[in-house]
């Protein structure tokens, strides 16, 4: 039987006076070291896949998302959800609401895989299709998989 349901956690939109909180933190953020991220990139299906691998030990603030998406992630990582934070460990399969930010830091080296639907046949393309901050996403070196299947 189908039925709509709420799960939790969910990523999920923050308040405003959140978003504007989780703004000045990332502008804190950058005059600190950064830490190089791979990010891997899968265009197949009309689908977009985005993985980071993040190490142990760091913090990463989300670009604001203008659309849905599924978050997939494997390791050890609080995650603060828009409402607020949870600890994940192991294997999760989380919705995620247009218009949320997150907010994470990771415990033990975690994998993290964004999927949406889309029309993207770049990189590039697909960035611009899930956020107006694309300026604002880690750009570091990684694979990148452009299949041409519909």
């Amino acid at each position: 039987m189908s039925q709509l349901t709420t799960p939790a956690p969910a990523l999920v939109a923050p308040a405003p006076q959140t978003l504007e909180y989780l703004r000045d933190l990332d502008a804190a953020m950058l005059a600190l070291p950064q830490t190089e991220i791979r990010i891997d990139h899968l265009i197949h299906g009309g689908m977009y896949a985005r993985t980071a691998h993040v190490p142990a030990d760091t913090i990463v603030s989300g670009a604001l998302l203008s659309r849905a998406t599924v978050l997939v992630l494997h390791g050890d990582v609080t995650v603060f959800t828009g409402a607020e934070s949870v600890r994940l460990t192991g294997f999760h399969v989380l919705p995620g609401s247009a218009g949320r930010k997150q907010l994470f830091r990771t415990h033990a080296e975690t994998h993290m895989t964004m999927v949406l639907p889309s029309g993207a046949q770049t990189v590039d393309e697909a960035e611009h299709e899930f956020t107006g901050e694309p300026e604002l996403l880690k750009k570091s070196a990684g694979r990148v998989t452009i299949t041409g299947e519909k």
